[in-house]
C-alpha cells in the first residue's frame, strides 16, 4: 500500500507529455545518461513537431506567458496561428538560430534594493523550453540529490527535512554559509559550457543555440544595449537548469569529500526503504582509519548550506569552498554575509526559516522559526492587500480581491507550516491584522458571524476557526494565525518522474482513453487556415477530458467521424479556448447547424435523442444563433 503523502495524482506537465507522445523518449534519455552515455544528435528531438508542440503547451498558461519581451509578441499573437506554420516557423528559428533581445526590469526587493529581471522574446522563451525537455532528464540523472531548487519533484521543504535530519539523528550542529555574491550575474560562460559538454551534451549545433542564448543582448531601462560576457537571465526558461548545471560540479566536490567517497575496499551496503543505501558501516571505518572531514551539503539553488560536526572543520571548510568556487567557478564571495554558525548558540536563516539546535530531554533537536525578515514581509503584503480591498469601487470587485487575500494567507501557510514554530510566529502578526480590518472594514460589515456557502476545500477547512472573520455578510476572511505545523518529509529517492516505476508515487497515468486513439487524434490534426495550434493543443485535451465519447449523446466516438465543435462561432469571435470547445460526433454537429426543417427532422430520428440530450443540443443551437428545437418532452 502506497504511503498516503505520496498518493498519486495528475502532474500536469507529465500529463501535457503523455498527450504529445514524449515520455518514453525522455525516460530513454534519463536511462541513457544514467549508464553514461554520450548524446550527439538531440536537436533531432527538440526539433520535433511533438516536443515543439509540448513546449508550446507547457509555456501557454504561464503567467508569463503573456509577458511581452522587446518584440511586443505574447503567446496570444502565436496562438492563432496555423499549427504546421507555427511549427515549421520554431524550426526554422533553430536552423539559424540568433536570439532577439532580451528586455530588462527591475523586480522590487524586501530590502529595497532590486533583482534584475530579463524577459526574452516569446519565440525565444519557446526555443528553450524545447531545449529544456530534452536536456532535464539528461541532467537530472547527473545531479546530486541534496540540490533542491528547481528540479522536478523536489522542493523547500526537502531542503528543511534534509537539514533536520543532519542536526537531529547526525547531531551535526555546526553550519557553514557561504555567499554567492550576484550568483545569476557572475556565472562564467565558457566554464558553464565544459559543464554541460561534461554532463554528456555533445551535439554541437545545441550547444551553439545555448552559447548564443546566454549572449542575447539586453535592452536596459534607459534603452542601451548591453552585449553580456557572463550570467544566466533571470527570468529565462533555462536559466535555473544551467544554474544548476554550474554549482552540480560544487555539491559533487563537497560530497566527494565524505558522503560519497570511494573507499579501496567495498563495504556492504543494505538499500533502506527510501532507496538510498546505507553506507552505515564506511563511515564507521572512515571515521577510525581517516582524517576525512564529515560533512554535507543541502543547496536550493545558489542558497546552500554545508553542515559538520565541530568547528575545527567548519574552518578548514569555509576557507576551502571559497577557494575552490572562485578559483574554479569564478564566483565572487561575500565575506560580510558568509559565515560559520554553531547552531547550539546561534540561529541560522535558510530559505525564509531559522534553525538553531535547542536542548531537549538531554539531546539538541532542531527548532525553527519564520524569519524575521519574513514576517515582516508577510505583515506588509497582507496589509497592502487589505487597503486594496477596501478601496475596490464595487462589489464584484471587492470578492476577486477578498479571493487574491485568502490565496495569499494559504500560500503562506503552505510554505511556512514546516517550521516548527510557525503557529506562535504568525499569533502576533494575527492580532495585528485582525486590529488593521476591524478598523479598514467597519463599513463592510466586519463580523465573526457569518456562512460561507462556497465549496473551496482550502477556505471550508478554516470554517471551524473561532478565529475565521467574515465581511459583505458570507465573504470570508482567512486567519493568518490559524495554521498548523506539519513535518517536513525528505523526499523518496524512488520518486522520479523519468522512470515508470518513480512516476507510479506522483502520477496517475491517463486511462480515460486509450493511447492509441490519443495518438492518431496528435497524428491527424486538423490542418487548414482556420485551424490553429491553439485549436489543435485543445482539441487533444476536450478529447481526453470528455474520455473519448461525444458531448451530446454520450456514446464512443469514432476517430474519423468526430468534429471539434466551437460553441460560440468561430467566425465571429476567432476563440480557440479550451472552454470554447466541445467534441461531439459529426451528425451532432450538422443538427447543431441544421436550419432546414426536412435536415433537422433527418438527423433527429437518426440521433434519436431524448429529453436530457436535446437540451444539451438547444443550448448549442442558440449559441451558434439557431433557433431550439421544440416539440421532444
Amino acid at each position: 500500500m502506497k504511503p498516503k503523502a505520496y498518493k498519486p495524482l495528475k502532474d500536469k506537465k507529465l500529463r501535457h507529455a503523455e498527450y504529445y507522445g514524449m515520455v518514453d523518449i525522455f525516460d530513454e534519455l534519463y536511462k541513457r545518461s544514467k549508464d553514461g552515455d554520450n548524446f550527439n544528435n538531440l536537436m533531432n528531438i527538440v526539433q520535433s513537431e511533438n516536443n515543439i508542440l509540448l513546449a508550446y503547451r507547457n509555456i501557454k498558461r504561464n503567467s508569463g506567458s503573456v509577458t511581452p519581451g522587446v518584440d511586443d509578441i505574447t503567446i496570444k499573437d502565436i496562438e492563432n496561428l496555423e499549427q504546421t506554420i507555427f511549427v515549421e516557423m520554431v524550426r526554422k528559428r533553430f536552423s539559424n538560430y540568433s536570439p532577439r533581445k532580451v528586455r530588462r526590469v527591475e523586480i522590487p526587493k524586501p530590502n529595497g534594493k532590486t533583482r534584475p529581471l530579463g524577459i526574452p522574446s516569446i519565440w525565444d522563451r519557446i526555443a528553450q523550453q524545447c531545449i529544456l525537455q530534452v536536456i532535464e532528464p539528461i541532467c537530472e540523472a547527473k545531479f546530486n540529490k541534496h540540490s533542491y531548487g528547481f528540479r522536478p519533484n523536489r522542493s523547500t521543504e526537502h531542503a528543511i527535512a534534509d537539514m533536520l535530519f543532519r542536526i537531529n539523528q547526525q547531531k551535526l550542529h555546526y553550519v557553514v554559509d557561504v555567499d554567492l555574491q550576484g550568483f545569476f550575474d557572475e556565472i562564467n560562460h565558457k566554464k558553464l559550457m565544459n559543464q554541460v559538454w561534461t554532463l554528456g551534451i555533445h551535439d554541437k549545433q545545441l550547444l551553439v543555440i545555448i552559447r548564443k542564448m546566454l549572449s542575447a543582448p539586453i535592452v536596459l531601462k534607459n534603452g542601451s544595449i548591453m552585449h553580456p560576457v557572463k550570467g544566466t537571465p533571470q527570468g529565462g526558461i533555462l536559466s535555473p537548469l544551467l544554474a544548476n548545471i554550474s554549482l552540480n560540479e560544487f555539491d559533487w566536490w563537497i560530497s566527494n569529500q565524505w558522503e560519497t567517497f570511494e573507499t579501496r575496499k567495498k563495504y556492504a551496503a543494505a538499500v533502506m526503504g527510501n532507496g538510498t543505501k546505507n553506507r552505515g558501516l564506511t563511515y564507521r571505518m572512515l571515521r577510525k582509519n581517516s582524517k576525512l572531514k564529515e560533512i554535507y551539503i543541502v543547496r536550493y539553488a545558489d542558497d546552500f548550506k554545508l553542515i559538520t560536526s565541530n568547528r575545527r572543520d567548519a574552518e578548514k571548510i569555509f576557507i576551502a569552498s571559497q577557494m575552490w568556487l572562485k578559483e574554479r567557478l569564478g564566483l565572487p564571495i561575500s565575506k560580510e554575509k558568509s559565515k560559520i554558525t554553531n547552531l547550539r548558540k546561534e540561529e541560522s536563516e535558510f530559505l525564509g526559516f531559522t534553525i538553531k539546535a535547542v536542548p531537549k530531554a538531554n539531546k539538541y533537536v532542531a527548532y525553527t522559526h519564520i524569519s524575521e525578515k519574513s514576517l515582516k514581509r508577510i505583515k506588509d503584503n497582507l496589509t497592502k492587500q487589505i487597503k486594496v480591498i477596501q478601496r475596490t469601487p464595487n462589489s464584484n470587485k471587492t470578492v476577486v480581491e477578498i479571493y487574491k487575500y485568502n490565496s495569499m494567507v494559504l500560500g503562506i501557510h503552505n510554505y511556512y507550516r514546516y517550521a516548527t514554530h510557525c503557529n506562535p510566529d504568525l499569533q502576533d502578526m494575527s492580532y495585528q491584522i485582525m486590529i488593521i480590518m476591524k478598523s479598514r472594514f467597519r463599513q463592510a460589515g466586519f463580523t465573526k458571524q457569518g456562512e460561507y456557502k462556497g465549496h473551496d476545500k482550502g477556505i471550508l477547512s478554516y470554517t471551524k476557526s473561532s478565529m475565521m472573520r467574515y465581511i459583505m455578510r458570507n465573504k470570508p476572511l482567512v486567519p493568518i494565525g490559524y495554521i498548523q505545523h506539519k513535518n517536513p518529509m525528505n523526499k523518496k529517492a524512488v520518486i522520479n518522474k523519468y522512470t515508470p516505476e518513480g512516476r507510479e508515487l506522483i502520477h496517475k497515468q491517463q486511462e480515460a482513453v486509450e493511447q492509441w486513439k490519443v495518438k492518431y487524434l496528435r497524428e491527424h490534426p486538423i490542418i487548414n487556415e482556420r485551424a490553429t495550434v491553439e485549436f489543435n493543443d485543445n482539441r487533444i485535451g476536450k478529447f481526453i477530458a470528455q474520455k473519448g465519447k461525444c458531448a451530446i449523446t454520450g456514446k464512443e466516438l469514432i476517430l474519423s467521424e468526430l468534429h471539434c465543435h466551437h460553441k460560440k462561432l468561430w467566425s465571429q469571435t476567432k476563440d480557440d479556448s479550451y472552454h470554447n470547445l466541445v467534441i461531439i460526433a459529426d451528425e451532432v454537429h450538422r443538427l447543431i447547424h441544421a436550419t432546414e426543417d426536412e435536415t433537422i427532422e433527418r438527423y433527429l430520428w437518426y440521433l434519436n435523442l431524448n429529453s436530457e440530450t436535446m437540451k444539451k443540443m438547444n443550448k448549442l443551437r442558440t449559441l451558434v444563433g439557431n433557433k431550439e428545437i421544440t416539440g421532444i418532452t
